[in-house]
């Protein structure tokens, strides 16, 4: 069985966004930003809340394009 997309964190107007996966076969929980086809960054962590306190960062790290929530 293929990895679950359970949640789209957040995304931009430009097409960005951070979903979080789990693969069912694996313990571990999967943060992923994609733009399009594009991988821009992945990471694993054994707990869900941690990713999405992780995301939290990513999102301010790479910065919204137009500054507003989405």
């Amino acid at each position: 069985m293929a990895e679950v997309p359970l949640a789209r964190l957040w995304h931009f107007p430009d097409g960005t966004q951070c979903l979080l996966l789990k693969d069912p076969q694996a313990e571990n929980w999967e943060l992923r930003v994609v733009r399009g086809t594009e991988t821009l960054r992945t990471e694993h962590f054994g707990n869900p809340i941690v990713a999405m306190e992780e995301a939290k960062q990513w999102r301010a790290n790479l910065g919204d394009p137009i500054g507003e929530p989405s």
